[in-house]
């Protein structure tokens, strides 16, 4: 009985250790909409706002978590929230949403991926004022019992709520890009009504002039 459990033991060990040579940092990638790689260790900044009345206003990273593997493999994100100038910072991964309205280093659930899934972070931050919340979020690898085997990419994510009427608020590096109408046409700094504004950064201001 003894040997039967020394080589059932032994047995699980090995199989644990071929599941974490199997598994390593490229396991997972972060990808964006168009399901393109973001790079172990980019820094990101959003702007864009939601406004939906009932889940109220929010600005998401728009990010998802891929396996790149062949097989099976489980995954949580490690994050930490550097920055909360107000409102709740949430992250809905691998299943169960987590939020919190403080600084601090956090881990979400332990879940698992098919091969090839693509599965939404739905990572967002929800303002109650202007301001911005920065966070930084890493993916951990983890072994079928939920240990950590490896550390995935890493990236840093600044959410930005600024007063769309002073684009100047949003950095003092960005740069206009182009301005144009909601009907898509190309728009001057002094044109009436709405202007959409793209900045050198990648982020889109919306305003309104009198």
């Amino acid at each position: 009985m003894r040997m039967k459990k020394l080589f059932t033991l032994f047995l699980f060990t090995l199989l644990s250790t071929l599941c974490a040579v199997a598994q390593d940092s490229s396991t997972f990638q972060f990808v964006d909409k168009g399901g393109n790689t973001v790079a172990n260790g980019t820094s990101l900044t959003v702007s864009e706002l939601t406004e939906d009345e009932i889940m109220g206003n929010f600005i998401s990273t728009g990010l998802s978590v891929k396996n790149t593997s062949d097989s099976k493999a489980s995954v949580r994100i490690s994050y930490q929230i550097e920055t909360l100038d107000n409102g709740m910072f949430q992250i809905c991964f691998p299943s169960s949403c987590i939020t919190k309205n403080t600084t601090g280093s956090f881990v979400t659930t332990k879940g698992e991926m098919t091969a090839g899934e693509v599965r939404d972070l739905q990572c967002e931050w929800s303002p109650e004022a202007y301001g911005t919340c920065k966070v930084t979020l890493a993916i951990d690898v983890l072994n079928a019992i939920g240990t950590k085997i490896a550390d995935g990419p890493a990236i840093q994510v600044t959410f930005v709520y600024a007063d769309p009427s002073h684009v100047s608020a949003f950095s003092t590096e960005a740069t206009v890009s182009e301005r144009y109408t909601l009907q898509g046409q190309p728009a001057t700094n002094s044109h009436q009504g709405f202007t959409i504004t793209r900045l050198s950064d990648g982020r889109i201001v919306k305003s309104f002039t009198k």
